[in-house]
């Protein structure tokens, strides 16, 4: 299968996973999730909902708008990328790498949220290089590493259906949309 396929459907399903792990300490002992509403700015959701306001903490990836499931796919996008080929080819990743890694997911998220820099509301712990980042910062970056080697590790021990994930999210496979 095309790898750049397979990343795609390994991109989806870890931006799901993305998704559960910011929320899951966001559970109620009732099992729903302290809710966090914002607005949504894609129109066919918005048309289905009757409403542009949405609890991302009370969605699953799936039933987010388009707009609030892109920071976690795009997040897991750079990081499928980045373990992709030394994964698939059993290599383990160096300390070293581990902190390029890091960094360039870090320059990845500060490129996608401009608001960083933002005098007003943006975050200036945060709005810097990688390196000028508190170690709890770098970690955070780097804690993506992991979940995407396994999630392409899966994959290599067929554990991952990538056609499934294809027909799911409507990702083309071989020239035709599922």
């Amino acid at each position: 299968m095309d790898d750049k396929i397979v990343k795609d459907a390994l991109s989806y399903a870890l931006g799901s996973d993305l998704h559960e792990a910011w929320r899951a300490p966001r559970k109620k002992e009732d099992g729903t999730f302290e809710p966090r509403i914002k607005k949504s700015k894609d129109e066919v959701w918005n048309a289905s909902h009757g409403t542009d306001e949405v609890d991302i903490a009370n969605c699953s990836f799936e039933e987010l708008p388009s707009n609030w499931q892109y920071e976690n796919l795009e997040a897991a996008r750079v990081a499928i990328e980045l373990v992709y080929d030394k994964t698939m080819a059993s290599e383990p990743i160096t300390s070293e790498e581990l902190e390029q890694m890091g960094a360039t997911i870090h320059e990845e998220w500060l490129k996608r949220n401009s608001w960083v820099y933002d005098p007003n509301y943006g975050d200036p712990k945060l709005a810097v290089p990688y390196d000028q980042l508190s170690k709890e910062e770098q970690d955070k970056d780097k804690a993506q590493v992991g979940p995407a080697q396994a999630k392409v590790q899966a994959y290599m021990s067929g554990l991952i259906d990538v056609a499934s994930i294809c027909d799911q999210y409507g990702i083309q496979l071989s020239g035709k949309k599922l």
